[in-house]
């Protein structure tokens, strides 16, 4: 299994979103959410402002 690297979080209220960096594959975005779920999407992205658009644009949709 290669080793990431975390390289960007976001916060909105109760809501967490990181984005992690696999060389070999790319970006992916984590949401933890109020219960404290960690839940990603399983899509890796070429940048990381496409990787956390997608945790954003998740974390618009659930968010109450």
């Amino acid at each position: 299994m290669e080793e990431g690297s975390f390289v960007q979080v976001s916060a909105m209220v109760g809501w967490i979103i990181g984005v992690s960096y696999v060389e070999s594959q790319g970006y992916q975005c984590w949401i933890v959410n109020p219960d404290l779920d960690v839940l990603s999407d399983g899509t890796f992205y070429t940048t990381s402002s496409a990787a956390m658009s997608a945790g954003r644009s998740f974390v618009e949709r659930f968010h109450e």
